[in-house]
Formats: structure tokens, sequence, C-alpha cells
């Protein structure tokens, strides 16, 4: 039995860390930016891991990386990382490492079918895998709360609002219409963009993940 392995994945959304245990996910940990040291001090003595990999598009305490090879057997996720993926894109080491992790996990999953992988955080990202095991790239496009902050940040008169699961399709005031403009308009933007790799691609996989789900449900 292989002992716990901690997959650190640090976005501008969200800090957080899978536990996997043979190849299975245990438990899900959230961490704050500001005790990060700590908390990941704590979950190391409680979970005495033999490995750890960590993931991250932010600046990071350096500590954090000193901390982990102390203590594990630790793997910085980087674009020449050996993986089940082939990185095609022009230049790789411009890549984000989460958009990485994406594509080398659906290339796991999915051997030998193409897959595109929509990673909903700050920005939505899609990321398209061919049946060959080639990560060829994809699109960046902005995020739900970049979205609302644009509205209100280049205009002088439209507030920011906040995010809401449940708004009005039509919206019947300022900020009903917001937030439908926005979360509606984000929906057929993935929509859209399914069925533009589809009209290319034809049979493909489609996983959704990222920290912000609830604008892919509509009210």
């Amino acid at each position: 039995m292989i002992g716990p392995i901690l997959c650190f994945d640090l976005g501008n959304t969200r800090l957080k860390c899978g536990i996997m245990q043979d190849g299975a996910l245990l438990e899900e940990r959230f961490f704050s930016e500001a005790a990060l040291l700590a908390e990941v001090d704590t979950l190391l003595a409680e979970y005495r891991p033999q490995a750890a990999v960590l993931s991250s598009v932010i600046e990071h305490p350096p500590a954090l990386e000193a901390l982990l090879s102390r203590e594990t057997e630790f793997i910085r996720l980087r674009y020449d990382t050996p993986l089940p993926v082939k990185i095609v894109y022009e230049k790789p080491e411009t890549l984000g490492v989460d958009r990485i992790a994406l594509a080398a996990g659906a290339a796991d999953m999915f051997p030998g079918s193409h897959s595109l992988i929509i990673g909903a955080g700050s920005a939505i990202t899609y990321n398209f895998v061919n049946k060959k095991g080639e990560f060829m790239g994809g699109g960046i496009s902005p995020g739900i709360e970049m979205r609302f902050r644009a509205l209100h940040a280049f205009t002088d008169k439209l507030p920011l609002v906040p995010q809401e699961a449940h708004y009005s399709f039509v919206g019947y005031n300022t900020r009903q219409s917001i937030l439908s403009g926005v979360l509606e308009g984000a929906l057929a933007e993935v929509d859209g963009m399914i069925g533009s790799y589809a009209a290319r691609y034809r049979n493909f996989n489609v996983l959704l993940t990222g920290g912000i789900w609830f604008f892919c449900f509509p009210p």
C-alpha cells in the first residue's frame, strides 16, 4: 500500500489540497492565505504523507516548498514534469500549471480519446487534449468575478454586484440585469465553445472543474 499523497492546488480562487490514498481521494482541505504554512504543517502532522505534489499559479511562500521537501518526497508541477500527456503548446513554459494538471488528468482518465477540460475559476480556461495524448492548448476568457468587476470598473454608474446562484433570467432591475447578463453570458460562452469543438472533433469528452461551480447550473 502506498502512503498518503498530498496534492496541493494553489489557485487564484482557492487554496486547496486533495489527500490521496491508492488512487482514491480521501479528503479535501481548504486553506487561508494568511495561515497557509501553519495549516499545511498541521496537515502534514495529521497524515504523515509519503509524497506531496504542488501545483501553484500564485506567489506562494518559498518556505512552503522547503517544508514539503523536508517532510515528503516533493514534486513541484512544471511544464517539464514527466506526465501522461505530451505538451505541444508553442511555448510550454508559459502555460499555467493548473492547465497542465487538467490536461494530464484527462489524458490519464481517457487515453486514446479527445477531451475538452473546462476550468472555471478566476478565469475560464478551455484545454484540449487530442486522442494521441497531446495537450494542444485551448482558450482563456474572463472568469465570473472578473466579469462583474469589469462592469463596475469600466463604467461610471453600474454597481459591483455580488455573485448569486439564483437570479431572474429577464432582469427586472439593474442588479438582476447584471446577474443575468454575466451568468447567462458565461453559460452561453461555455455552450458555444463546446459546440465549436464538437464541429471540429466530433466525439470527445467534456470535463468541468474549477473553484466556481454555481454558474454552470441555471436557476
